[in-house]
């Protein structure tokens, strides 16, 4: 069985890309175990398939439209169109492809993440990072964010209070809110024999090199190891 992201790249470069006539960005994002490698045969059940994200500078909503009657079928054996339900399975059809190719602008992208949040003012605030002109602004509106998420955490009562408060990282300009501290008092709750277990999760908690996380194919070379 092929990879969701390895499908998803083929999918792109070869069904999607030649029938674009815009600049855009293409990439696999959101949900989905495929996003982090974890799929396996059983996450082809649903909301699996040829799927990714393309976001545009403008005519999302026509491209969105054309798509559904320019795709094929199906690519490399997998159908392209989902049935109708909330959360969509793979399934043929012989009129418009219901296609998960999820085109948008990137503030509309961003807006339809940012209006799942439960936390109101917490949206606001993040959209405010969005509009920020310049770096520091941003980051003062990114950590007035990480305090909000903070108070959250302490408020489930899931760990004794963490202080919630930003603090500075080195000598740098950017507040931070030491994120680690919150994964240390979660840790120190769980049972001695699950604690003493190796941490795992994405490649940017164990690893801390620029270098070697802006580099796409050293990330997957990295997380094959062991």
């Amino acid at each position: 069985m092929i990879s969701g992201l390895d499908l998803a790249r083929r999918f792109y470069h070869e069904a999607i890309a030649p029938t674009l006539d815009v600049p855009h960005s293409a990439g696999r994002l959101g949900s989905g175990s495929e996003v982090l490698g974890f799929d396996t045969a059983i996450s082809a059940d649903h909301e699996w398939g040829p799927r990714c994200q393309i976001l545009v500078a403008e005519d999302a909503q026509r491209i969105r439209d054309e798509l559904a009657h320019t795709l094929p079928k199906t690519f490399l054996g997998y159908p392209t169109h989902f049935d109708g339900n909330p959360i969509g399975s793979m399934a043929e059809t012989d009129g418009p492809v219901n296609h998960r190719v999820d085109v948008r602008e990137p503030s509309e992208w961003a807006t339809s993440a940012l209006a799942r949040l439960p936390h109101h003012a917490l949206q606001a605030t993040l959209r405010d990072v969005l509009a920020a002109q310049d770096y520091r602004t941003r980051g003062e509106l990114l950590a007035d964010a990480y305090e909000a998420v903070a108070a959250l955490h302490n408020a489930t009562g899931l760990t004794d209070p963490v202080d919630p408060t930003r603090r500075d990282y080195y000598e740098r300009p950017y507040p931070v809110i030491r994120a680690d501290r919150f994964v240390e008092a979660l840790r120190n709750t769980l049972d001695p024999e699950l604690r003493s277990l190796p941490l795992t999760g994405a490649v940017d908690q164990w690893a801390d090199s620029t270098d070697l996380l802006m580099d796409a194919a050293a990330r997957r070379r990295a997380t094959r190891l062991g």
